[in-house]
Formats: structure tokens, C-alpha cells, sequence
């Protein structure tokens, strides 16, 4: 692998896969921009592997070059950031804000879930402390003069990672993917105006009700999601059902302090025969297919399968050959397809800031994919589909209501996900 492994995503950038983030994070009081300007450039400056731009070189690598310009933090405008044009200072990454809701928008390859958080917290820490002139609780959170962690940049060897078969396969088959629904959202309305939808549970009740059934957010997440897919699809189109459940495999790999975006997906096969099956027994058999793909087995053929790819592109000469080769070697294009996405890592410690977020969600791109943050006593969910008529969503709230699972709906809004603009070739 010859240039920094952040850089290998952008290469699978198009027009409709973005594989950008944008995270939402609603504050209890209205924003003042000002004080978010000053907080943010304090925090971005204690991420410098966060403050890159796109350089592509003769040879048509993509490198990632030190950006010392100031972060982009404006008022939001009803339109998408461009990463890597001079709006957003030429930066992969940055901040727009609207009443009391604060946007943070990042290219994926920088980044994981886990990753993303570090900027984001102490982007609010410093923020709290310059808006109302307060201290909170540091607790894990990378204030500006917190040294950097031992690991925090650390990005797998794979020469120290052994080979081993894991124990149990993943079941493999054909299942159903709403095709139609993309074909129709593709030509009626653009993938990029597909909508999000955010809703509200009660930890207390929520964790209550999953351990009622033998699950965990995830399986009862899953659980739901089947039920749901079943309420509007015909058993003749739809025989099978898969979920799909994201695992953050950094400990796996001898890395669990990095930012690096180091995950991969857990596979559920559902027949349709299951659908008569109550959640408990549903949330049981998920999460025994889960614990077979949690071995570490699991995660280093992903990481070494990742690397390849990486590799095969270094082998590649010129810009635009590298981009194919990355789109048609790449681990995304790869089965056990799924037809819906749990995105949920755990819960993550905001310390003093819950006295001042009130919901937290993270919008990405996913087809039918339900996104999980959590407060202290909130789980927040951004379901996500392309399906102008939200048929997927509707049944998901009505499996809810089936299960008397108390939730809040905040509405649906544009994904408004950010784009990556690449520059021109250098001459050398």
C-alpha cells in the first residue's frame, strides 16, 4: 500500500456513491455562530489527520495533502458542500449550521463512526465553553490540548494479523432487494434528494423491552426491520430477507484506539418462513448469527481483503484506470448482499454535553438503513430509504406499534449529503 490508506475511498467516489457523512446534532438552545466558528477551528486544529485536501499526482495516485487553510463553518443554505472546492476551503470535511441544529460533514475514508466522534465532541466541547462560558467534564473527550492518544492514528500490520479459518460460515443464497424502488427513485427524483427520517425511543424502555426478548439494539433492530419488509412485499418476490449489521472490528485487528474507518458487516438470513415468528424468536436467532460473525477470524480476512484492493490499485497506472479498477474490485460490490443495514457501534460517552444536545443522527448513504445514536437515555434513530412513498418506514413504525414500543417522530428531511470534488492532475 503506497499512499496514506485514507485516500483509497475517494477512488470509488461517483456521482451518486458519496460515501460522505453528515451528522445532526440538535442543540437545546439556538446557535451562535460566532462562538461556533472560534470552537471549531480550537478543536480542528488538535486533528491535523483530519486536515487534508485532495492532491492527484502525474501518475494519477490520489494523495492527501496537509491543509493549513481555517475549516469551513457557515450557515446552513439549503445546499450540499462540495468537499475539495474553495467554499469549504478545499478541506474533506466541515460545519454548517441552522437554528439550533449544528451539521457536521465529513468524507467517510477519513474516518469511521468511532473516528468521526473524536472531532465531533470536542468540536461541542469547546463550543459550550465559548458560547456560555463554562467548563464541562472532559472525560474522553480530545479537548485542544489533549495529547494524542497512544494508537489514535495506529492503522493495522497486516504481516502481525494470522490467518485462520473462523468457526461457522455466513449463509449464503439469493434475497430480496427492492430493486424497483431504486429503479423508480433513480429516474423519478435524483438518489440525492432521498429523504431521512428521525425518530426518538426511551433507553429505560427500549433496553427493557429488548432484554424482555433476548436481544440487543441490534437484533431487535433487525428483528423489526424483517417484520417490516414483510408487511409490504409479496413471499413470491420477496423468499428471503437479509440483514445486514455493522461490526466496528478496530480491537480485532490490534488497533482499537484509531480513527481509522475500520468496519465490516455481519450477515442475517432470514427466510420468508420466518415471518410468522414472534420478535423474541426472531431477536434470538439474529443474535446467535451474530455471535458466530464476531469471531476475529472474521474481521482480519476483511481487513486483508480490503488491503488487497488497495494494493491492486497501487499496481494500476493512470487516474482514471485506478478508478475503475476500484469499482469493480471493490469489497461493497461484494456478497452476501443485504437488503436492509443496522448501523449501530454502541453507545458513546458525551459526558456534560447532554445538558445542551437534545438528538444526535448521522445521515450516510444506505438504501434502506437504519442509523442508531444514543444519549444517555435516548436512542435515536435516522431511518433512510429510496422509496418516495416511505412504504419501508411506515411499516417499520407500525412493527413498533405492534410491539407497544413507545417512539417519537421528528419528521423526515433532505440527506443534503456532501459531494468530493478532485482537482486537476499535477504536472509534476
Amino acid at each position: 500500500m503506497k499512499q496514506n490508506p485514507d485516500s483509497y475511498l475517494l477512488y470509488e467516489a461517483g456521482k451518486f456513491i458519496t460515501f460522505n457523512i453528515r451528522l445532526k446534532t440538535v442543540m437545546k438552545h439556538k446557535v451562535d455562530g460566532e462562538a461556533l466558528n472560534r470552537a471549531a477551528q480550537t478543536a480542528f486544529a488538535r486533528f491535523p489527520y483530519y486536515a487534508k485536501e485532495i492532491k492527484i499526482l502525474p501518475d494519477g495516485e490520489i494523495e492527501l495533502i496537509d491543509n493549513a487553510r481555517p475549516l469551513s463553518v457557515s450557515r446552513s443554505d439549503g445546499r450540499r458542500a462540495y468537499f475539495g472546492t474553495a467554499k469549504v476551503n478545499y478541506h474533506l470535511c466541515s460545519i454548517d449550521y441552522e437554528d439550533n441544529a449544528i451539521y457536521f460533514n465529513m468524507y467517510h475514508g477519513l474516518c469511521g463512526g468511532c473516528g468521526v466522534m473524536f472531532w465531533i465532541k470536542s468540536t461541542l466541547w469547546h463550543y459550550v465553553k465559548e458560547a456560555f462560558g463554562v467548563t464541562l467534564e472532559t472525560g474522553n473527550i480530545k479537548t485542544a490540548d489533549t495529547p494524542f492518544v497512544d494508537g489514535e492514528t495506529a492503522y493495522p500490520d497486516a504481516a502481525a494479523l494470522e490467518d485462520a479459518e473462523p468457526l461457522g460460515t455466513v449463509k449464503k443464497g439469493m434475497v430480496y432487494i427492492p430493486g424497483t424502488d431504486y429503479a423508480k427513485q433513480f429516474f423519478l427524483t435524483p438518489f440525492r434528494d432521498t429523504k431521512c427520517y428521525e425518530l426518538e425511543l426511551e433507553s429505560k424502555d427500549f433496553m427493557k423491552y429488548a432484554r424482555n426478548n433476548d436481544g440487543s439494539p441490534n437484533s431487535i433492530l433487525s428483528a423489526l426491520m424483517f417484520r417490516a419488509i414483510c408487511k409490504v412485499t409479496s413471499p413470491a418476490i420477496a423468499r428471503a430477507i437479509r440483514g445486514n449489521i455493522l461490526c466496528n472490528y478496530r480491537a480485532d485487528v490490534g488497533c482499537p484506539e484509531t480513527y481509522h474507518d475500520l468496519v465490516r458487516l455481519m450477515s442475517v438470513y432470514y427466510p420468508r418462513n420466518l415471518e410468522e415468528k414472534n420478535i423474541e424468536y426472531l431477536s434470538t436467532i439474529t443474535r446467535t448469527m451474530m455471535y458466530v460473525q464476531m469471531q476475529p477470524e472474521f474481521s482480519v480476512k476483511n481487513f486483508k481483503a480490503t488491503l488487497k484492493n488497495k494494493e491492486g490499485i497501487d499496481r494500476v497506472n493512470g487516474f482514471l484506470a485506478k478508478r475503475m479498477y476500484s469499482k469493480v474490485h471493490s469489497t461493497y460490490l461484494k456478497p452476501p448482499f443485504g437488503t436492509f443495514l443496522i448501523s449501530y457501534v454502541g453507545r458513546d460517552e458525551w459526558y456534560g454535553l447532554e445538558d445542551y444536545v437534545e438528538r444526535v443522527h448521522c445521515i450516510t448513504d444506505g438504501h434502506l438503513m437504519i442509523e442508531v445514536n444514543a444519549l444517555r437515555d435516548k436512542f435515536f434513530l435516522t431511518f433512510m430509504e429510496l422509496n418516495g412513498r416511505h412504504k419501508f418506514y411506515d411499516a417499520f413504525c407500525e412493527a413498533m406499534r405492534e410491539e407497544n414500543i413507545s417512539f417519537v417522530e421528528h419528521g423526515c428531511s433532505g440527506r443534503l449529503l456532501p459531494y468530493s470534488v478532485f482537482p486537476k492532475k499535477s504536472k509534476g
